[in-house]
C-alpha cells in the first residue's frame, strides 16, 4: 500500500511515492536528451503529475495515463485489509487523488487506461502479502470516470471521449480509432444514458474473474449499447451473441 500514517498504523509494508516519482523523473530526462517520445503508465502521485507538468513546459515530448481506480480510490480502503483493493502502483492519498483529477483535466495527464487485471479468487481470497496485486476496471472504467470527473464538474461528456478515446488512439498510433462520429467513419460507438446510475454487481459482469473493488458501488451512468465497425456488440446493457461478434470481426 501506500506509504505513510496509514500504513503505519495497519502495519503494512508501505511504497512511497517518491520511488514512482524518481523514475518518471529520469526517464524524462532521458527522453529530453535524446529526443525520445515517452509514455508514463499509470500515473498515482501529486508528484508524478508535477514532474510531467513541468517536463511538457519544457517541450519534452511525454505522454500520461491515469487508471479509473486512482481517480477514485484512496488509501483509506486499504483498511479494511481486503486484497480486491492491493494494486500496482498502490491506491494513494486524497490529496494525489484530487491532483490526478487536475492533471486529467488540465491535459498534464493525456490518457485514462483500465489497468484491467483479473485474478482467479484464490489469488485474492487470502492475506494481504500473499495476494495478487490488480483489480477488475473495463467495464466499470466509463462509470468511474463519470463520478470521479463528470459528476465533479472537471470535465465534460467530450473531453471524457478525449482522454479515453482520442487521445489515447492518438498515443497509440491506431488510426481506426478514437475517429469523429461523421458519415464515412467507422462506426465503433459507446452509447452512454447519463442519467440512469448502475450498481455493480460482480458476479454479473463479464469476465470470468470477480475481483472488482466497486461491487455494490453505484455509479451515476450506463453503458446501454455499444457497437465494433457497426455492429452491436452490447444492446440494452447485455452483451451480443458471441458468435456475432466473431462475425463482425471476420467481415470487417
Amino acid at each position: 500500500m501506500n506509504e505513510g500514517a496509514l500504513s503505519g498504523v495497519l502495519g503494512l509494508r508501505g511504497w512511497p511515492a517518491v520511488a514512482e516519482e524518481a523514475i518518471i523523473a529520469r526517464d524524462v530526462l532521458l527522453a529530453e536528451h535524446v529526443g525520445s517520445r515517452l509514455h508514463v503508465c499509470h500515473v498515482s502521485t501529486a508528484g508524478s503529475v508535477e514532474i510531467i507538468r513541468t517536463a511538457k513546459a519544457r517541450g519534452v515530448d511525454v505522454t500520461a495515463e491515469v487508471t479509473p481506480h486512482h481517480l477514485l480510490l484512496t488509501e483509506e480502503s486499504v483498511t479494511s485489509y481486503d486484497p480486491v483493493f492491493k494494486v500496482n502502483p498502490p491506491l494513494r492519498s486524497d490529496s494525489d487523488v484530487q491532483a490526478l483529477r487536475a492533471g486529467l483535466a488540465d491535459g498534464t495527464i493525456d490518457a485514462v487506461a483500465t489497468d484491467h487485471a483479473p485474478h482467479p479468487v484464490e489469488d485474492k481470497d487470502c492475506e494481504w502479502d500473499a495476494a495478487a496485486m490488480g483489480m477488475l476496471g473495463l467495464e466499470t472504467a466509463l462509470g468511474v470516470v463519470a463520478e470521479a470527473m463528470v459528476e465533479t464538474g472537471l470535465l465534460d461528456w467530450a473531453g471524457v471521449a478525449d482522454r479515453m478515446s482520442y487521445r489515447p488512439a492518438r498515443i497509440g498510433r491506431l488510426e481506426g480509432q478514437g475517429r469523429p462520429i461523421a458519415v464515412g467513419e467507422p462506426a465503433n460507438l459507446v452509447l452512454v444514458d447519463p442519467a440512469r446510475p448502475s450498481t455493480v454487481d460482480a458476479h454479473a459482469l463479464q469476465s470470468r474473474s470477480h475481483n472488482t473493488p466497486y461491487a455494490g458501488r453505484t455509479l451515476p451512468v450506463s453503458v446501454v449499447a455499444t457497437f465494433l465497425r457497426g455492429r452491436a456488440t452490447v444492446l440494452d446493457g447485455a452483451v451480443v451473441d458471441t458468435a456475432s461478434l466473431q462475425g463482425a470481426a471476420v467481415g470487417a
